[in-house]
């Protein structure tokens, strides 16, 4: 009895440890299949995409609003070996033009600012915009998303707001204010 009592218990041992393993590999669990959460990315609020050579790194717009200028921001990466310019045609026509070393990266935080005017779109919408590159002849239509100073790491980077040192419509210049003549009361 003691020999049925001891298979019994080797069964149950064999049978348990093969239900663990095909546990174990029914959920993926493996030591060559490192966690997702050990691959950390940072957040970005712009895009990421690559005409031709160029790499373009966290790309977006800072405006106040459609018609009004907008900052292009972001990296520009070239990969080849030849010196290249990237020129971004915004909706309305206005563009600028990049220019970025061999094998090397230009910053748009660093002057001068690269201005499309008017933006076309609104803060937090999408504006198509023509990217070309000259080394070549590459372009693509590519989307970037507008931001406004909400979030404070843009508030040093936004442009300009058009008339933010002029008096409001409708006042002129700023003049000493006349004294307020008493305003008839309403009769009974």
């Amino acid at each position: 009895m003691a020999t049925t009592a001891l298979r019994a218990g080797i069964r149950y041992a064999a049978a348990a440890l093969t239900l663990g393993m095909v546990l174990l590999t029914g959920t993926g669990c493996s030591s060559d299949n490192p966690a997702e959460t050990a691959k950390i990315t940072p957040a970005t609020n712009g895009i990421n995409t690559v005409v031709g050579p160029m790499k373009l790194a966290d790309m977006l717009i800072l405006s106040h609003g459609a018609d009004q200028p907008g900052r292009i921001m972001g990296t520009i990466f070239n990969t080849s070996s030849t010196d290249a310019t990237v020129t971004i045609t915004g909706a309305t026509g206005s563009k600028v033009s990049i220019p970025v070393k061999a094998n090397g990266e230009t910053s748009l935080a660093q002057p001068p600012a690269m201005m499309l005017d008017p933006t076309a779109g609104s803060p937090g919408s999408l504006v198509t915009v023509r990217v070309s590159e000259d080394s070549t002849g590459t372009s693509a239509d590519v989307q970037l998303p507008v931001l406004d100073s909400t979030l404070p790491e843009y508030q040093s980077y936004m442009p300009a707001t058009p008339g933010s040192t002029a008096t409001p419509s409708g006042t002129g210049s700023p003049s000493p204010s006349p004294s307020p003549s008493p305003s008839p009361s309403p009769s009974p």
